[in-house]
């Protein structure tokens, strides 16, 4: 069976690290932020309207540029079937598990946590009846499945209240100051996700922490092309995370 290493490996060819922090880019998703803004829009509205609920920490693998790769098998895991699906959902295992295993640690001391006791995943408000993020998290990935606990479930109003981050969107199991790790797979506007953080800490959440695998970005739309170019420029190392750019840890 090949490891972790060896699944992983071929993703060093096209994931991109996100931008490093400085004028234009958002300081929490990594996106493109309005220069002056310390935030990108989508961010500054989530923060508005949940307060202090949203995550303590966003962490994006990689870039997922739209008509690319990576933003490509981010999208096959999920809607192909047999062997091609279980090939997908294997690789991107093998990131998360690897991404985790070298920068978990970071993400836990930028939130000031001694570590995260409760792993969890945002589940899928469109009636999917098991996301298989959660068969990810729960079940391929060694450094999440002792932690993982199902906590997260949509109120009967999610789907319809839009895009717009919301803390009505999810409820949450009962938490008892457990830090928690949230997994997402795609941000784009990080509205869901937001909310999803929101619910687990009016539950009792301490800390709350995203690593979502891909931050989406469409090249074609104003100046992101120039954001993703500036971006390009650092080669990806599994050794640097977004949160210490530099390269810190093992590979």
């Amino acid at each position: 069976m090949a490891t972790v290493g060896e699944l992983s490996a071929r993703y060093t060819n096209f994931l991109v690290h996100p931008p490093l922090p400085g004028p234009g880019v958002c300081q929490v998703c990594r996106g493109m932020a309005n220069n002056g803004y310390p935030t990108c829009w989508p961010c500054q509205q989530a923060t508005k309207i949940l307060g202090t609920d949203v995550a303590d920490a966003v962490v994006p693998v990689s870039l997922a540029l739209k008509g690319e790769q990576y933003a490509n098998e981010l999208w096959r895991y999920k809607n192909t079937v047999g062997p091609q699906q279980e090939y997908f959902r294997m690789g991107l295992a093998a990131v998360l598990w690897r991404f985790l295993a070298l920068h978990e640690a970071c993400v836990a001391a930028h939130c000031a946590v001694p570590a995260f006791d409760t792993v969890t995943s945002v589940p899928s408000t469109s009636g999917r009846p098991t996301h298989p993020l959660r068969d990810i998290v729960a079940d391929m990935v060694a450094v999440t499945r002792s932690r993982h606990r199902d906590l997260l479930s949509p109120t009967p109003d999610a789907t319809s209240l839009g895009r717009a981050a919301s803390s009505q969107r999810y409820t949450s199991s009962a938490l008892w100051g457990n830090n928690v790790l949230l997994i997402d797979d795609t941000w784009t506007t990080g509205n869901h996700v937001q909310s999803a953080a929101a619910a687990l800490k009016s539950a009792g959440a301490g800390s709350v922490a995203v690593v979502v695998l891909g931050r989406h970005l469409n090249t074609s739309y104003g100046d992101t092309a120039a954001h993703v170019h500036q971006a390009r420029l650092r080669r990806f190392s599994w050794a640097a995370c977004t949160l210490k750019p530099w390269d810190h840890a093992q590979a």
